[in-house]
């Protein structure tokens, strides 16, 4: 009897590794689409959540913390948000963050002011970079299994701070959620409401709402000689006429779309990167991530289009996609752990 006991507990332990983020995924999957079914299901122990003034980057920064119930030491996530006045009281992200709490991360949401604020900055990436360190030397994270998580603009921003900031060369995974790869193409997939995927070009719906606020905040972030030329090239006609404006701007005006775009140091990017993309998405074209899933070497990245995150928002959808992102959700807690 004794040497059963010893086997089963053998077996168990060996199949922890495959059955511990397999149990993770499903909470966070479970957690964040119980309000999509008209549950108020929440699995896994309550988090604590705190707010806190940290100093980040030279600024104090409001910081929301999200730690799991049980344990002293765990893994850990940064999240980015995308463009959003709610800052950290947005509520999907919220549940978010509780989500990946429950399922054993302690999370950190910097309320970043230039997100909060829709303006576009240079020093945009350095800052996250910042955080993602902070994260790291807090003694209550297990400072080998930190990863981060961005979303929209803000998952833009933390793939150009994954190529430049050595921060983040430590990190174990690079979870993105509806971003872009170069910004260049993105403006011009923007005020053309087009989108090149496999080497056509085609109508993409872009919504009022990015097409108003994301070439205004490249604009306000220029000024003179550089935003008269950077308006020009917007206002050109068509899609490869734009591009090609974009890419003769002054130094300046190069200078502000290259360092905020993952492309230019994308072969820098030392951490797995899962990227998931609604094909459907009318705020980042799919074709954004598209290309970067073209221009990585295999096995660096991972690309989901499953209809079911609409611009960060869950919604229903076929039980493939749903099964579809349990996977990927799968693949991201190997990862991360």
């Amino acid at each position: 009897m004794g040497r059963i006991i010893l086997i089963a507990v053998i077996v168990a332990l060996l199949w922890i590794p495959l059955l511990k983020p397999l149990g993770q995924a499903a909470i966070v999957v479970a957690d964040l689409y119980a309000p999509v079914f008209g549950s108020d299901l929440s699995l896994g122990p309550a988090p604590r959540i705190a707010d806190t003034r940290e100093a980040i980057a030279g600024e104090a920064l409001r910081v929301t913390w999200f730690v799991p119930a049980q344990g002293e030491r765990h893994p850990a996530m940064l999240v980015v948000n995308g463009a959003t006045p709610n800052g950290n009281d947005d509520p999907i992200t919220r549940r978010l963050c509780d989500a990946l709490a429950r399922g054993g991360w302690l999370v950190m949401l910097p309320e970043f002011p230039f997100l909060v604020t829709g303006r576009l900055s240079v020093a945009a990436p350095s800052a996250i970079a910042s955080a993602f360190a902070a994260l790291r030397a807090r003694p209550e994270v297990d400072g080998e299994r930190v990863s981060a998580f961005g979303s929209s603009v803000g998952a833009g921003l933390l793939l150009a701070a994954a190529g430049r900031e050595p921060a983040l060369a430590r990190a174990d995974a690079l979870v993105i959620l509806g971003s872009y790869y170069d910004l260049d193409t993105y403006l011009a997939s923007v005020v053309t409401r087009t989108q090149r995927r496999d080497g056509l070009l085609a109508p993409w719906p872009a919504s009022e709402e990015v097409k108003q606020r994301l070439p205004a905040a490249v604009l306000d972030a220029l000024s003179g000689t550089d935003r008269d030329a950077l308006a020009r090239a917007l206002a050109a006609d068509g899609y490869d006429r734009v591009t090609a404006a974009l890419a003769v701007l002054p130094r300046a005006a190069r200078a502000l779309l290259d360092g905020l775009s993952p492309r230019t140091t994308w072969s820098k990017i030392a951490a797995p990167i899962y990227w998931l993309h609604d094909p459907n998405d009318t705020y980042e074209p799919v074709a954004e991530a598209e290309r970067a899933r073209d221009a990585s070497p295999p096995g660096r990245l991972t690309l989901a289009e499953p209809g079911l995150v609409s611009h960060a928002a869950p919604v229903t959808g076929p039980i493939s996609d749903l099964l579809a992102l349990v996977g990927f959700a799968l693949a991201v807690m190997r990862a991360s752990n």
